[in-house]
């Protein structure tokens, strides 16, 4: 599979070296291409750039490391970046997916709705500060559907 739409079947977005991943609620697709060539195309289908959505949410949050990816305003697709891009592994995680996490190892394991379980290698510090920025970035995104349909 070349293409894949992220959509509100979506869970996870992972890069594994050379390929990206994609977890959904049915099954895991495999895709031949690099994760940013990926995230930027499904930028592209909801109406921005990879680029675009990042310089949204770092002026938003006003943050610029690992800040979360809005994938479509629409449907309030949000992706939360776990690890670097740099790293051969580096996993995007749906905000509105994640059904709960715990301390494994004094490390963050996530559980997400349908039971699929992703180990991290990041302290719960860490992640609640991505999880809040995420949450703020869905509520920013929220507020403005309520302004513009009032």
């Amino acid at each position: 599979m070349q293409n894949y739409i992220i959509d509100k079947n979506t869970i996870a977005v992972l890069k594994h070296n050379l390929q990206t991943i994609i977890y959904d609620v049915e099954n895991i697709k495999v895709i031949n291409k690099n994760i940013k060539k990926v995230l930027d195309e499904n930028c592209n289908f909801y109406g921005s750039s990879l680029v675009g959505r990042k310089k949204y949410s770092q002026k938003y949050l006003q943050i610029n490391y690992k800040v979360p990816l809005i994938i479509s305003e629409f449907n309030n697709i949000i992706l939360i970046q776990i690890n670097a891009l740099r790293d051969n592994e580096c996993l995007f995680i749906v905000l509105d997916k994640i059904k709960d996490y715990y301390i494994e190892n004094d490390k963050v394991v996530i559980k997400c709705v349908n039971g699929i379980i992703f180990k991290t290698n990041i302290s719960k510090y860490i992640f609640e500060k991505m999880l809040i920025n995420a949450i703020k970035l869905n509520n920013i995104l929220n507020w403005r559907k309520k302004i513009n349909n009032v």
